[in-house]
């Protein structure tokens, strides 16, 4: 039985795949992050890794490039399962490692093609088929049909990535047995809590804002309530929101001119919009999404299609801001390469890059390093031209002082005054023989100051 590390953040989506994949005869391992999917890879190489690229943390791409650098999991198959479908996203995939691209809403049938290719491809006996025949062909002849299951309630138009997931699970079953019934979709109040997550839910009937904020307190999400478009306006600008669900056909304000408002505004434009309406024209749903709504679902909506349906938006709105994250890392880094070059860098600009987890961070991490060394080789510079300049300005005196010692006109103005010291010493000489005295007699004798009349006391009285 071949096995399969399906990494998967969302944790509806991932047990709803995991049960697929079981039921198609793999064995699957499941991990809700990047970091916990190398770990187990490293631990038991998987025969093949679905990988999903909005993860926290680490991304998918990330995760395939450190796969395919382990040399123990390097020839192990990775294929992309992730909702961001654009050229640029599969060029990268592709670049990072992986051997295949599939988008959400996942087809089953696709993906499992994909990996029991890239398993035949490695030498690993892929999954058997399931015994029932696809509907689209006969039953054998002379063999019974089988019978059919319960009818299925009528699907609902999918206008999302994630309608698939919610497709009932493909059934394995041995003719002539009786194929079972499809499994009943999770109850709402039964799927598995996410994140907490704020979500703001406009609707002007109380009754329904109240159902659908209990149902998403029940999924584990922080809600805010509005009765109408203004008030949801006033929120959305006050505190910041993961998502909003708006209802259509509101007073005042209806959800047409909230949408338009929100878009509009540069600082709002991130916010991720469900349109939830009893509206159920194309006209409707082709406006909102034209507008810039991330989706729409019809009244009354499954509880099961609406929590897939948040967790498509989440997870773009997830890769968004990490996007612009690493965006701002870009800009702090080449801000930093500007200050190095005008001699005013500062250490703790780059800090918050340098603690990312990717190529990004070691990227500031290095120049930080070389940075730090270029301000303490500049230092050093600066300190040896200083001694140097000490060093010119001594060696500049002497030779200054050389230049005026060594010249004529000092050396005639030595042997002047050379003579006047030889004529001096003669002459105290001559006047000592003259009269019989040694010279230093001759030398006058200090006096001492005569007193100063008005300075002197007066005699004493009689």
């Amino acid at each position: 039985m071949p096995r399969i590390l399906l990494v998967e953040d969302n944790e509806v989506n991932r047990e709803m795949l995991r049960k697929r994949l079981e039921r198609r005869g793999f064995a699957v391992v499941v991990a809700g992050s990047a970091e916990e999917g190398l770990i187990l890879a490293a631990v038991e190489p998987p025969d093949a890794v679905l990988m999903d690229l909005g993860l926290p943390g680490m991304d998918g791409w990330e995760a395939t490039r450190r796969l395919k650098a382990d040399p123990r999991t390097a020839a192990v198959p990775v294929i992309v399962v992730s909702a961001h479908v654009t050229a640029e996203a599969r060029e990268k995939a592709l670049a990072a490692g992986c051997d295949d691209f599939e988008g959400k809403p996942v087809q089953l049938d696709t993906l499992i093609g994909k990996v029991n290719a890239a398993l035949v491809r490695r030498g690993v006996p892929a999954a058997p088929p399931p015994a029932v025949p696809p509907p689209s062909q006969a039953p054998a002849v002379g063999v019974p049909p089988p019978v059919p299951p319960p009818p299925a309630p009528p699907p609902i138009a999918a206008r999302s990535l994630s309608d698939t997931m919610i497709v009932p699970l493909a059934q394995t079953t041995r003719v002539p047995a009786p194929t079972p019934a499809p499994p009943a979709p999770v109850p709402a109040d039964e799927a598995v809590p996410v994140g907490r997550k704020r979500i703001l839910v406009v609707e002007d009937n109380d009754p329904n804002r109240v159902m659908l904020c209990r149902r998403l307190v029940k999924h584990g999400y922080e809600t805010a309530e509005a009765r109408d478009g203004r008030e949801g306006l006033a929120l959305a600008h006050a505190s910041r929101f993961d998502l909003m669900l708006c209802d259509i056909m509101m007073p005042e304000m209806d959800g047409y001119q909230v949408l338009q408002a929100l878009k509009a505004d540069p600082d709002m434009q991130a916010l991720p919009v469900i349109m939830i309406s009893a509206v159920d024209e194309m006209a409707s749903v082709v406006r909102c999404i034209e507008m810039g709504a991330e989706d729409y679902l019809t009244k009354p909506y499954d509880p099961v299609l609406l929590h897939a349906r948040i967790n498509a938006c989440l997870d773009k709105r997830r890769m968004r801001d990490q996007e612009m994250a690493y965006l701002r890392a870009v800009a702090d880094l080449t801000q930093a390469a500007a200050m190095v070059e005008t001699g005013d860098f500062d250490p703790a600009l780059l800090k918050p890059v340098a603690a990312r987890d990717d190529a990004l961070g070691r990227l500031a991490r290095v120049f930080e390093k070389m940075a730090r060394e270029v301000q303490a080789r500049v230092r050093q510079l600066t300190q040896e031209v200083q001694r140097l300049k000490v060093e010119i300005d001594e060696s500049r005196k002497a030779e200054q002082v050389t230049e005026i010692t060594e010249s004529l006109y000092f050396q005639q103005l030595q042997q002047k005054a050379s003579q006047l010291r030889r004529r001096s010493r003669r002459g105290d000489g001559d006047a000592a023989a003259a009269s019989g005295l040694p010279p230093s007699a001759l030398t006058p004798v200090a006096r001492p100051p005569a007193p100063d009349p008005a300075q002197t006391p007066p005699p004493p009285k009689p």
